[in-house]
């Protein structure tokens, strides 16, 4: 199994970037999960994270893409910085979500994140920065993603965001299944990221 520590940074108000972090130990890698109260933090805290081994970096569908660039340029070429963005059948319920938030009565919010091995019953947990509530799945592979997907839109959750990997196929399944009831974020790199990261993911290839 391929080993990458992870982390996730999400923007929640009142959020404290150090005392509100949760850190999850597995064999594939540490996922650390840091809930920000302002997308300006992003870069400290990124900076942080790749200063202690961290590789992967996705920043949620709250946080602008345009903090990406500038999460890229104090991390280093050795981390590769992903930014959630939503599908054209997405931007209606991310509206209303939205909306809904800004009235300070967001409905239940979820990240599913691809963890082999993972529980998707016993390894979830909920962050609450009230209004906002979002549950952390766990899920071992992309179908088990898509069952969650269907659960939790069956429950009035009204936003999902995957994390941890998820193939187009995979991401294309979940966005079936919740039919529009819930935008569904998926997080990804442009063309210019895949360009610099390629030579460095040849040369790990040939290690």
């Amino acid at each position: 199994m391929k080993t990458i520590d992870k982390a996730l940074i999400y923007e929640a108000e009142r959020a404290d970037a150090r005392r509100d972090r949760i850190v999850r130990e597995h064999p594939s890698g540490r996922l650390t999960i840091v809930p920000i109260g302002a997308s300006s933090e992003v870069i400290g805290v990124a900076r942080e994270l790749a200063s202690q081994g961290v590789r992967l970096i996705e920043l949620c569908g709250g946080i602008s893409p345009s903090w990406r660039p500038r999460v890229e340029a104090v991390v280093g070429d050795g981390v590769k910085v992903s930014s959630v963005a939503f599908g054209i059948e997405s931007l209606p319920a991310a509206a209303a979500y939205n909306e809904a938030y800004l009235k300070g009565v967001p409905p239940r919010a979820a990240f599913i994140i691809l963890q082999p091995g993972a529980n998707a019953v016993r390894d979830r947990f909920v962050q609450t920065f009230p209004p906002l509530e979002t549950t952390f799945v766990p899920v071992p592979d992309e179908a088990t993603g898509a069952d969650v997907a269907a659960e939790l839109v069956a429950a009035g959750y009204g936003l999902i965001e995957l994390y941890g990997g998820f193939t187009s196929a995979g991401a294309g399944r979940i966005i079936e299944v919740v039919d529009g009831r819930a935008p569904v974020g998926i997080g990804g790199f442009t063309l210019d990221q895949l360009e610099r990261y390629a030579p460095r993911a040849e040369a790990l290839s040939r290690v």
